[in-house]
């Protein structure tokens, strides 16, 4: 997915070494570790960070001074982040598609997924950061507390907001809040997807005063909070798990035998495996079966059908056919037949 944004056009060369205004001010957010500056106007920098899992892109707007709203594209499986606040800031994370879990530095893992707001004091941000499905797409809001307050003085007088108050009330000292279902808020982040161009600004700012006093008027204990933790151990097992069945589509486990050979229990492994991958074990094997079994199709013309359904699982052709065509819409043979 790519967003239509001005500064993306026409705009190759590394401006890494550019002065710039904003990049200086967003350093005042943290520090993200490496990365590249690969495009930038007085309005906007694009951040990309890359490694050789993948690539992602962070689109930055300052809104006011102190804050800041980034729109996130992630295609990659990985990235180590060495974030570290460099002042007291609130981010508000908002996942549109895709699905993140972070390794924290305190040895709990987080797990933002589609659909979750996240609210977060970026207290424990260094770390691995995994994402399951190779890839994350969202809008992230942050306040530097310091330098925010006085932009919001100056330009939102008689607003009631305190970020301070909104950073002890759903982050406490180090925590993070995850908002899973809120409607007001759900369509307030998609309509940043939505701006007019002419009015672009303008309608950021109307955007994060909106979700502050959305925020300021919401107690967190009337919210379904949605945060989803999981120990490290878990994490890698449930991870181990998913490697052996991705590299092994010829044979069928058990979730019973597979609990027993990661020595983690059946309901922990379900549980953590489907916060980690958006599905249930058996959905998500069956339908990332049936992808391979489209890369053969495309790529492999000496694999007949019986092979290819063979290679990923199906002692049957017919059973393989029956759910290809359910998930696809056509037979293997027409898929194989279409250009792709």
């Amino acid at each position: 997915m790519k967003y239509n944004t001005p500064v993306l056009e026409g705009r190759k060369e590394d401006f890494n070494e550019a002065p710039n205004m904003l990049w200086d001010a967003f350093h005042n957010f943290g520090e993200i570790g490496e990365y590249r500056v690969v495009a930038q106007t007085d309005e906007c920098v694009v951040i990309r960070l890359e490694n050789d899992t993948g690539e992602g892109d962070m689109i930055l707007y300052q809104v006011f001074d102190g804050i800041f709203l980034m729109y996130n594209d992630f295609h990659m499986s990985q990235y180590h982040s060495v974030y570290q606040a460099v002042d007291t800031v609130l981010a508000v994370d908002y996942c549109r598609e895709g699905s993140l879990t972070m390794e924290w530095d305190n040895g709990m893992y987080c797990m933002k997924k589609t659909g979750s707001i996240c609210i977060d004091s970026s207290v424990h941000h260094k770390g691995i950061t995994y994402l399951p499905t190779s890839h994350y797409h969202g809008i992230t809001i942050g306040f530097v507390n310091s330098l925010a307050e006085k932009a919001l003085e100056k330009n939102a007088a008689g607003i009631p907001i305190n970020l301070k108050a909104l950073r002890k009330k759903f982050c406490g000292d180090d925590r993070y809040f995850i908002i899973q279902e809120d409607e007001t808020l759900r369509r307030l982040f998609t309509d940043l997807y939505r701006v007019p161009e002419n009015v672009k600004f303008p309608y950021f700012r109307i955007k994060v005063l909106e979700l502050l006093v959305c925020l300021s008027v919401m107690e967190a204990k009337d919210v379904n909070d949605g945060r989803t933790y999981f120990y490290k151990d878990k994490v890698e097992k449930t991870q181990a798990v998913q490697k052996l069945i991705s590299e092994n589509l010829d044979q069928n486990y058990t979730i019973e035998s597979l609990a027993e050979q990661f020595d983690i229990s059946q309901t922990a492994l379900k549980d953590c495996f489907k916060s980690l991958y958006g599905k249930p074990i058996y959905t998500w094997l069956k339908e990332y079966r049936i992808r391979k079994a489209r890369e053969y199709l495309t790529e492999q013309d000496n694999m007949s059908i019986c092979d290819i359904a063979g290679a990923v699982g199906y002692k049957s052709q017919a059973k393989f056919g029956t759910v290809f065509k359910k998930l696809c819409g056509m037979t293997p043979n027409e898929y194989r037949n279409q250009k792709h």
